[in-house]
C-alpha cells in the first residue's frame, strides 16, 4: 500500500519549531512534530493578542500596567469615601483612626517590596500571581471589618492588603522595565503611569456615588474587592502569556536558527537565552563575580528614591484627604468634592505621549525641576489664595502627568538589570515609610488643630524639599555623563549600574576582549 504524501501546514505559534533534538526514533509517532520549519511566521497586526503579532508586546504592556489596577482603585477610594466614615454616626472614627487605617497598608510595605523584589529577580512571574489573589482577600477583610463594625478586623484586612500591595506594584515594573529596556523605556513608564492615575481618578469619582446609591460606604469597599479580582485575572492573563512566548522561544534557542526580522523585539531575549544555554558555568559565575548589593548601589540611584518619595508623599499624603480638603475648605457636597479632586489625575492619560516625547528628544531633568516648581505653586495657591482649586488640581495634573514616569524609567538607568526587582523594592520601602508616618501626622494634625492649615503647610515644606532633590540630582546626573537627560537612544543595558560604563571606552572594550574569551571557553566546552 503506497504511503500517502504529507500535508504541508501552515507554522503558527503552537508549532513545534527545531529538527528532533532528542534524537527522537523515525519510528516513534513524535518524530513528525520536530521537522525543521522555516522561519517564524509572524500573525497578522490585528491579531495583536496572538504571541507571533508584532504589536503584541504592546498589548502586553497595557495588560501589565493594569496588574496593579485595583490596588490603586482601592488606596485612592478612600480619599472620596472619608467624609461618610467620619460622619457615620453607627460606627464613627477619628481623624486619627482614619490615618491609622491608610498608613497599615504601608507598614508591610517597609520590608515586604525588597522581598518581592528578590522573588521577582530569582523566580520570575510566578509569584505575582499569589500576590494578586492576596490583596483580594486583604480587601475583602477590610470590607467585612467596616461592614460588622469591628475596627481591630478592618485595621487588620488593611495590614492584610498591604503585605501583598507594594509586591504588586513592584512585579509590574519589572515586568515593563524587563521589556521594554531601550528607546521606548519612558514611554512604557508613561503608560504604566497613564492607567494607574486612571484607576485613581475612577476610584475617586466613582466610590462616593456608589456608596450614596446604595446607602453605605462598606457597598463601595466591596466594589473595591470586584476590582481586585479583575486585576488578578489580568495579571493570571500576563502569566499566560509570557509562559506561551518563553516555549516558542526555548526551541528557536535550541534550533539557533533565526526569528522573523519583523519580531525584532525578541531578539534580545532570544540572544540572552542562547548565551546561558550555550556557557552556562561561565555565566553563572560571572553573576557570582559581579554581585551588586544595595550598599554598592549608585549615589544617584538613592538621590532618585529620596525624591521619588518626597514627590509621592507631596501629593499622595494630599489626595488621600483632598475630597474631604475641599468638602470644609470649599463648601463643596461629598460627591463634588469626590469629581473635583479626581482632576488631579485628568492630564496624566497623556503620560504615554509626554514619555514618548522625551525617550527621542530628552530633557527628563528639566521636567523635574519645572514639576517641583508648579508643585510650589499649586500649594501657595490653596493655602494663600481664593483661586478656584480647580487650578491647583490641573497643576497638580501636570506634574504627575511625567515626573513619577521619569523617575521609574531612571531607576533601570542607575542599576545593573539583574537587580531590577531590588532596587524597585528600596523604592516602593521608602515610599511606604514616607506614607506611614505621613499619613499619620496629617490624622494627627487634623484631630489637634481641627482644620487643614498646618497640614497644608507641612505638605508646602515637602514640596520645596522636592525642588532641592531636583537640584540634588542634576548634580549627580552632570557627574555620569547627563545619562539621564539625554534622549533614549543607547541601550540600556550600558548604564552607570553596569559593569561597563556608557562613557568607558576601555570598559566597553573590556567586555569585548572578554566575550571572545568567552566564547572560546564555550567552544572549547562544546568539544569536550
Amino acid at each position: 500500500m503506497a504511503q500517502q504524501p504529507k500535508r504541508f501546514v501552515e507554522p503558527t505559534e503552537h508549532t513545534r519549531l527545531v529538527s528532533d533534538p532528542f534524537g527522537t526514533s523515525e519510528h516513534d509517532d513524535r518524530s513528525e512534530l520536530y521537522h525543521a520549519r522555516s522561519p517564524l511566521c509572524r500573525a497578522p497586526s490585528w491579531q495583536f493578542w496572538r504571541t507571533t503579532s508584532s504589536p503584541h508586546r504592546f498589548y502586553l504592556l497595557i495588560l501589565m500596567s493594569c496588574i496593579p489596577f485595583g490596588e490603586h482603585f482601592v488606596k485612592n477610594g478612600m480619599s472620596s469615601l472619608e467624609q461618610l466614615m467620619l460622619d457615620d454616626k453607627e460606627f464613627p472614627i477619628s481623624n486619627t483612626m482614619y490615618g491609622a487605617l491608610l498608613s497599615a497598608v504601608s507598614v508591610p510595605s517597609m520590608f515586604l517590596p525588597l522581598v518581592g523584589g528578590r522573588l521577582m529577580d530569582k523566580s520570575g512571574y510566578h509569584s505575582i500571581r499569589f500576590f494578586l489573589a492576596w490583596i483580594c482577600v486583604g480587601q475583602a477583610i477590610f470590607a467585612l471589618g467596616m461592614q460588622l463594625r469591628l475596627y481591630w478586623l478592618a485595621l487588620f484586612g488593611r495590614v492584610f492588603f498591604g503585605v501583598g500591595a507594594g509586591s504588586v506594584v513592584v512585579g509590574a515594573r519589572v515586568f515593563i522595565a524587563s521589556w521594554f529596556r531601550n528607546t521606548e523605556l519612558t514611554f512604557a513608564m508613561g503608560v504604566s503611569v497613564a492607567i494607574t492615575n486612571i484607576s485613581k481618578m475612577l476610584a475617586k469619582a466613582t466610590v462616593a456615588p456608589i456608596a450614596l446609591y446604595f446607602g453605605g460606604y462598606v457597598q463601595a469597599l466591596w466594589c473595591g474587592v470586584a476590582v481586585c479580582v479583575a486585576s488578578t485575572f489580568v495579571g493570571v492573563l500576563v502569566c499566560h502569556y509570557t509562559q506561551k512566548l518563553k516555549c516558542i522561544v526555548k526551541c528557536r534557542v535550541i534550533s539557533e536558527e533565526a526569528l522573523d526580522p519583523n519580531l525584532h523585539w525578541l531578539t534580545d531575549y532570544v540572544d540572552k537565552k542562547r548565551q546561558k544555554r550555550r556557557c552556562p558555568k561561565v555565566i553563572t559565575q560571572t553573576k557570582q563575580m559581579s554581585y551588586e548589593n544595595v550598599q554598592n548601589f549608585s549615589r544617584m540611584f538613592w538621590v532618585i528614591a529620596l525624591l521619588h518619595v518626597n514627590f509621592i508623599n507631596v501629593f499622595h499624603l494630599f489626595q488621600n484627604v483632598s475630597a474631604s480638603f475641599l468638602y470644609q475648605r470649599y463648601h463643596y457636597s461629598i460627591v463634588k468634592a469626590g469629581i473635583v479632586s479626581s482632576l488631579s489625575h485628568l492630564f496624566v492619560v497623556f503620560a504615554p505621549c509626554i514619555g514618548l516625547a522625551i525617550d527621542h528628544f530628552g530633557g527628563r531633568i528639566v521636567l523635574i525641576i519645572i514639576a517641583a516648581i508648579l508643585s510650589v505653586l499649586a500649594y501657595i495657591m490653596m493655602i494663600f489664595t481664593e483661586t478656584t482649586p480647580i487650578v491647583s488640581m490641573c497643576l497638580i495634573s501636570i506634574c504627575l502627568s511625567f515626573t513619577p514616569m521619569v523617575l521609574m524609567a531612571a531607576i533601570p538607568s542607575s542599576v545593573s538589570r539583574k537587580n531590577f526587582g531590588t532596587a524597585f523594592g528600596i523604592v516602593e520601602i521608602t515610599d511606604a515609610i514616607g506614607a506611614t508616618f505621613g499619613n499619620l501626622i496629617v490624622g494627627y494634625l487634623r484631630d489637634e488643630t481641627g482644620d487643614y492649615c498646618s497640614v497644608m503647610r507641612m505638605l508646602l515644606c515637602l514640596a520645596i524639599s522636592v525642588l532641592f532633590l531636583a537640584l540634588m540630582l542634576v548634580f549627580e546626573d552632570s557627574r555620569h555623563g547627563w545619562v539621564l537627560s539625554v534622549p533614549n537612544k543607547r541601550s540600556r543595558a550600558l548604564t552607570i549600574g553596569d559593569e561597563d560604563s556608557m562613557n568607558s571606552r576601555a570598559a566597553l572594550d573590556a567586555r569585548m576582549r572578554t566575550k571572545k574569551e568567552t566564547d572560546a571557553l564555550c567552544s572549547v566546552q562544546s568539544n569536550v
